[in-house]
């Protein structure tokens, strides 16, 4: 069944966003759904717009790591042919957190203080924050691992989701991680690495990586390579940062 996809109004987003403690205490009051949202604000939280999406529904579990991958991907194909400028509006996203993924939204962070409203939540409109909030992070999450050309164009963002936070936020801290053919090679590298030396990524390894990426994007017109040539690029840097960090550690 097609529905109209909808955006919080400026004016109900704008008062969320001043009240957020409020928001909050609302939120951990009302585990199941929102429907507290319209009495307090005093009116109708959104517009509808003209696009069309086929209506879905979230898989939910109180371990949200059980089903975040799925509704991940169920989120990324029903709404990936939307225009760029609906999927860069915050407000769009708050449609999604509050109407269609509000029990999903709660399970997947814990609600220990009221900045997970402020921060997560109701976000801002930069490139960081949509691509870390509670619901759109997982339609960036698919967007800038998943390979169309691959025999399973899911095969990476599979692997990204089950590894380390910060290879994601490596890529949302920079421009370059936007460039699918820099993404998908930073990755696959790693992937690669992992299950050929069976070895395990840590933080520090991955944000040496995505500095090697960028040092190549300061010295080369980087649309000008192809992703194997990223790939031959980063491997080897990859194993020069691990026997480095393995050195390290046989000397401590």
């Amino acid at each position: 069944m097609l529905i109209n996809i909808k955006m919080m109004t400026e004016e109900a987003y704008k008062t969320l966003q001043k009240n957020y403690k409020e928001v909050y205490e609302n939120i951990k009051n009302h585990p199941s759904d929102a429907s507290w949202l319209e009495s307090f604000l005093g009116f109708e939280p959104y517009e509808e717009k003209k696009y069309t999406i086929e209506d879905f529904t979230l898989d939910y579990s109180e371990n949200y790591d059980d089903v975040r991958f799925n509704n991940a991907v169920t989120i990324y194909e029903h709404l990936k042919e939307l225009p760029r400028y609906i999927l860069c509006n915050n407000r769009f996203w708050a449609w999604v957190t509050f109407d269609l993924s509000y029990k999903q939204s709660i399970a997947s962070l814990a609600l220990k203080s009221d900045s997970i409203v402020k921060n997560w939540w109701l976000i801002g409109q930069s490139r960081r924050d949509l691509m870390l909030g509670v619901s759109s992070r997982n339609f960036f999450e698919i967007e800038v691992s998943v390979d169309n050309n691959a025999e399973n164009k899911y095969e990476l963002p599979e692997y990204l989701f089950n590894s380390i936070d910060e290879m994601y936020r490596a890529l949302t801290f920079r421009n370059i991680g936007m460039l699918k053919h820099i993404s998908l090679p930073y990755i696959r590298v790693q992937k690669d690495y992992e299950q050929t030396n069976n070895y395990k990524m840590i933080k520090p390894i991955s944000r040496s990586l995505i500095k090697e990426a960028s040092k190549l994007g300061s010295v080369m017109l980087i649309d000008t390579l192809n992703e194997r040539e990223v790939y031959n690029f980063l491997y080897p840097k990859l194993v020069k940062i691990v026997d480095k960090k393995l050195l390290a550690d046989d000397s401590r």
